[in-house]
């Protein structure tokens, strides 16, 4: 049913679209100048234009078919002049253009011929006088003439031309559906409009398919008629560098001519260009070469010219002597998004009924793109649900052929072999992982990769992420890996697990195979119902049961790889081995085998094997090429039989490895550079060798509770740079001279190992057990800190007093002591110090002369810190918010909730053990009945409002939400849609849920949100027929929604408390002041009970935000 009024709607939508433009003037004003001219610019321009004196036949209704006509256009243009106003049909026309226009079914050009745009907003003028005759005229229809008064100056508002008698038009079409892209095209727009920037070049670049040429056009449309020159050069790296020349020298002279060949071309610019203001945008430009064809030198240009560039190469300009200006397209957030797909999908600017999920599962797939957003909505605009569903399936393993062709476009312009094979290799096996590890396995293989990736990022085919992680967008990645498959011959990247598993298991020629990558998880997870295994293999065959799901969450949930869970993978043959004899990359996730290893690959680079089910590696295993193993979540118990021998090896992770003992021989791995031995709870030895590891940069022993103490030889590793005890709680001593080190950086973390802080001098990070005896704490404050510390980190240390050297630190900017709980004094601080966090140090004594620098979040006796809280919550929030809290904190009694306040809106979110307790914990007594409630949520809600209370009307409401999810993945925003199905208006906003962190045994959150309804929302009345709509962005799923509709008496607007019966009363100023005296009572009560552990605000969002918890929890 949704289907077939989604193709009903789309076709009636889309098949009115006649006209490409609607001309909109006063024809005694300038039909047979101004308006003519532009009527002729526009047809020869190709755009399909109406004007009534030539589209109305004789006959007609003139009246209804102009309103015809601007139902039928895509584009208006309106054309202010002096007796525009006095014209009735003008007026009635601009309405009915702006009506479109607010639901975004048109575009509006205002042009403003001899008329001063102040004169059209304010009704001055000319347009003062037209509107003293229409009021006299229409006393009786005053309505009429507001909605006239509202037009103009909602129209005087946009971007238009003050033109005389010049010529503007739209000379290169932009998407009618541009979004998301208006604060990048202001930013370009400001750049072109300033005279005093020193930069004469825009460098727009970004991935294929971004919309870098799109910006670009509608940048050009919007500037090119104030600059005396201007052209626009599109496909710039296509097209023959002769034909280029020629081309810009025409739209720059509006004359033909005559170039033989580039460097005459070059003399030619130069002269046409250094006379004349010019805007030149250079279109997909790709190696600078090209460039200097055409602008060869800066100076060459006149005065306040300005160029834009569009490139997919932001190295483009590397060299120090070219100004310019870089302005990156980034991909569309999630929001934006969707809005473009359903605009092409369904012709509106959400998704219809039924279809919302599948358009979120189209968006996260293109992941921001604009160009695969419109491909794919496009094609699948008026399909009907079985179309969808294939799509959906084949666009899982198959990229669309039309967004291929756009993005490989990158990849085939990349010099030689090297950064080609090095983007495959990136593509298939290394995306998501640290760029400085990925560094040093791909150095194994060819040098200079560090240089290769730096090439690819300029190419914008690879970014490095805040994590400095190398991440590639989803469907670069997927172009790179069809790449792959389709050279399979030539070089095997084996990356999909269910291929993998084909030539794992023998029947298929490896002997060119570069790497292989499986997880076993995966396969049988998401790909397989049964495994089946063939006569080479040990046969099992199991069903994939329901405690599947269970297993896998216990087992990232902190758990092991036990033996008994290990049979439920199948087990291959070793024999597979002996047809891969150059592999350089392997990945082996949670896979076994049986047979001998004599045969397992030499010449391998990279071996990952988490789940290994092995006690220990025998030595016949031959690695010496090896330079990462990562034997994560191993069942290792001895590391190696014997003394292992790895002499290019640099990265040893080891982490989760809970049955490990004790470590190998480190006297084999000379080149060792990182050891990550982290959650290794039985390791109990570390081995004495360990000081042989001259090039070991850092060595990870986090939560390595079972180790008691540390060699005494560890003093001796002279580069290590970071040491992590963080959690070896049993840790008696360091037994490590650490004074003796040449420091540059003293740090701490409490279980987050990354850290702003920044001391600049010495090579140890050190990260303090969180258990550390007093004896090690009196030790380390009388340590003498070096003079030149820049900045301290002790946070979460139980340190109860500072170093008395703190005073002495001259050059001391930051000092963080957060979360030290047992800090009882500050000390002299240096007279530079710029900031200081003293947040949740709950032992200090109030300290009345801290500067405004103090950050001092959860510290209850710290400035009155709780108070001021108390104070800003009553200040922003009224009397329902408080009611809300209170239902909160005294009859849920959850150990934490969290408060936002966003774009008017006040949410509470808590977390809840027991999914059935749901919204009646919300609802105070014999309140139940008056909630709307849908359980099982899918998609919407919908209903119609009941009768309100006589002489009242609809204020607000409250809005209930419950989500669930199996594991912890974060309950961030919902974004909601509440339709007027009646009046067609929809009411769209984001509600940030919950971002906290909270006990594993949390499996639900649930929130209610406070919404007031201003004077631009929609109204909802007494029978409308509304729909609710959400999608919640994370791996979480919305089980219960709720709503409960709030009332005030008709023409109050005062502060208003809501009453058992859901009315909201309005108050005079004594009924105000008793409200206030009931808030500050109900916000005592909070806080007798709870603190504020957190508070933060984000100004560019209008977002506050504060979270509370349960004192003594």
């Amino acid at each position: 049913m949704a289907a077939g009024k989604y193709q009903e709607s789309y076709s009636s939508r889309f098949s009115n679209c006649k006209y490409q433009v609607f001309l909109s003037f006063r024809g005694e004003d300038t039909r047979k100048n101004f308006t003519d001219h532009l009527y002729k610019a526009l047809v020869h321009a190709g755009f399909h234009t109406f004007r009534d004196d030539d589209e109305i036949r004789r006959g007609k209704n003139i009246r209804l078919e102009l309103q015809k006509a601007i139902k039928q256009s895509k584009i208006a243009i309106i054309v202010f002049s002096k007796n525009y106003a006095w014209s009735k049909w003008c007026l009635d026309e601009l309405v009915k253009i702006m009506e479109r226009k607010r639901n975004a079914e048109c575009i509006v050009f205002p042009v403003f011929y001899h008329v001063d745009p102040s004169e059209v907003r304010n009704q001055t003028g000319s347009f003062a006088a037209a509107f003293v005759e229409h009021e006299k005229h229409y006393k009786e229809k005053m309505e009429r003439v507001n909605g006239w008064r509202i037009a103009l100056k909602e129209v005087a508002n946009l971007a238009g031309m003050d033109l005389g008698d010049g010529i503007w038009i739209q000379k290169y079409f932009v998407p009618l559906h541009f979004i998301g892209r208006d604060a990048l095209v202001q930013d370009i727009n400001s750049w072109l409009q300033d005279g005093s920037h020193g930069a004469v070049i825009a460098l727009l670049y970004g991935i294929g398919g971004v919309g870098k040429t799109a910006i670009a056009k509608s940048v050009f449309n919007q500037n090119y008629y104030k600059f005396e020159g201007k052209s626009f050069l599109s496909n710039f790296r296509s097209k023959d560098v002769v034909c280029l020349q020629r081309q810009l020298l025409f739209d720059i002279l509006n004359k033909t001519v005559e170039i033989n060949d580039p460097d005459e071309g070059i003399l030619k610019i130069k002269h046409a260009l250094c006379c004349r203001r010019t805007l030149i945008v250079l279109d997909d430009v790709d190696k600078r070469d090209q460039f200097n064809k055409i602008i060869v030198m800066q100076n060459w240009l006149c005065k306040g010219s300005k160029i834009i560039v569009t490139t997919r190469n932001k190295g483009l300009f590397s060299a120090n002597y070219i100004q310019w200006i870089p302005y990156k397209v980034e991909l569309l957030d999630d929001e934006k998004s969707l809005e473009l797909f359903s605009w092409n999908a369904f012709g509106q600017a959400n998704p219809v009924d039924g279809f919302v999920e599948d358009s979120w599962r189209i968006v996260h797939h293109c992941n921001g793109l604009p160009l695969a957003l419109g491909v794919i909505g496009s094609s699948l605009s008026g399909k009907g649900r079985e179309i969808w569903e294939s799509a959906l399936q084949q666009m899982e393993v198959i990229l669309n052929f039309e967004v291929q062709k756009v993005l490989r476009i990158s990849y085939d312009f990349l010099d030689g072999d090297y950064p080609k094979n090095l983007f495959l290799d990136v593509a298939c096996f290394f995306n998501g992982m640290d760029v400085d590890d990925a560094v040093r396995i791909l150095d194994g293989l060819d040098k200079g990769a560090r240089f290769g990736i730096d090439n690819l990022i300029d190419r914008c085919l690879v970014e490095i992420n805040s994590d400095q992680r190398l991440w590639m967008h989803q469907l670069v990645r997927d172009m790179g890996r069809e790449i792959a498959r389709q050279e399979s011959p030539k070089f095997q990247r084996i990356w999909h697990h269910g291929d993998a598993f084909t030539v794992l298991k023998g029947t298929t020629d490896a002997e060119k195979l570069r790497g292989l990558t499986i997880d076993m998880h995966a396969l049988m997870e998401y790909h397989y119902a049964e495994v089946v295994c063939t006569d080479s293999m040990v046969c099992r065959k199991r069903r994939r049961l329901n405690f599947f799901q269970q297993w896998l969450f216990d087992f990232f949930d902190g758990g092991k790889l036990q033996t008994g869970q290990t049979s439920l993978f199948p087990i291959l043959s070793t024999d597979a081995f002996r047809k891969m004899p150059d592999v350089k990359f392997l990945q082996l996730n949670y896979t076994n085998f049986h047979g001998s290893f004599e045969h397992f690959p030499k010449n391998l680079i990279w071996l990952c094997w988490h789940g290994l089910s092995w006690s220990s590696i025998p030595n016949h295993v031959c690695l010496e090429k090896l330079v990462v193993l990562d034997l994560s979540r191993s069942c290792l118990v001895d590391a190696w039989k014997g003394k292992p021998f790895l002499p290019k090896l640099k990265i040893l992770d080891l982490r989760h490895s809970r049955d490990l003992i004790r470590t190998p021989d480190f006297s084999g791995l000379p080149a060792l550079e990182k050891l990550i031995l982290e959650d290794c709870i039985r390791l109990v030895q570390i081995h004495e060798s360990i000081c042989d590891l001259q090039r070991l940069l850092i060595l990870n022993l986090k939560n390595c509770t079972s180790l008691v103490e540390l060699p005494e030889e560890m003093s001796r590793l002279n580069s290590l740079q970071e040491l992590v005890l963080d959690g070896c709680s049993n840790l008696n001593s360091l037994n490590m001279e650490l004074e003796h080190h040449q420091w540059r950086k003293l740090l701490q973390s409490d279980g987050i190992v990354a850290s702003t802080s920044f001391i600049s001098s010495l090579p140890l990070k050190l990260f303090f057990p969180s258990r550390f005896s007093t004896r090690k704490m009196l030790r380390f404050t009388s340590f003498s800190l070096p003079r030149f510390l820049e900045s301290l980190d002790l946070s979460g240390t139980p340190i109860c007093f500072l170093p008395e050297s703190i005073k002495d630190l001259g050059l001391l900017r930051h000092l963080y002591l957060r979360n030290c709980k047992m800090l009882q004094a500050l000390t002299e601080f240096p007279s530079h110090l710029d900031s200081l966090d003293v947040s949740f140090c709950y032992s200090l004594p109030r300290y009345e002369n801290l500067n405004s620098w103090t950050e001092k979040d959860g510290c209850a006796h710290l400035v009155e810190f709780q108070d001021g809280i108390k104070q800003e919550l009553l200040q922003k929030l009224d009397s329902q918010m408080f009611r809300i809290m209170e239902t909160v904190s005294a009859q849920i009694q959850t150990s934490k909730f969290q408060i936002t306040f966003m774009d008017g809106i006040f949410n509470v979110a808590v977390s809840v053990l027991d999914e059935d307790e749901m919204l009646r914990r919300f609802c105070a007594e014999g309140e139940e009945d008056k909630w709307l409630i849908q359980n099982e949520f899918v998609d919407n809600f919908s209903f119609k409002i009941s009768s309100p209370p006589p002489a009242h009307r609809i204020c607000g409401f409250n809005l209930f939400i419950s989500c669930v999810t199996s594991a912890y993945r974060g309950f961030r925003n919902v974004y909601i849609e509440i339709r007027n199905n009646t009046s067609g208006q929809s009411l769209r906003r984001q509600v940030h849920v919950l971002d906290m962190r909270f006990d594993d045994e949390v499996r639900a959150s649930q929130s209610l949100s406070h919404w007031k309804l201003g004077g631009d929302d929609p109204t909802f009345d007494s029978g409308d027929d509304v729909t609710i709509s959400m999608v919640v962005t994370s791996a979480s799923q919305i089980r219960t929604v709720g709503v409960q509709w709030l009332h005030e008496e008709e023409g109050k607007d005062d502060d208003f408390i809501q009453s058992k019966d859901g009315v909201i009363n309005a108050h005079n100023n004594s009924d105000d002041d008793a409200a206030h005296v009931a808030n500050v009572e109900i916000a005592s009560r909070i806080f007798r009970n709870y603190y504020c552990a957190f508070h933060g605000k984000y100004s560019a969002r209008n977002f506050t935000y504060w979270n509370f918890a349960k004192k003594g929890v």
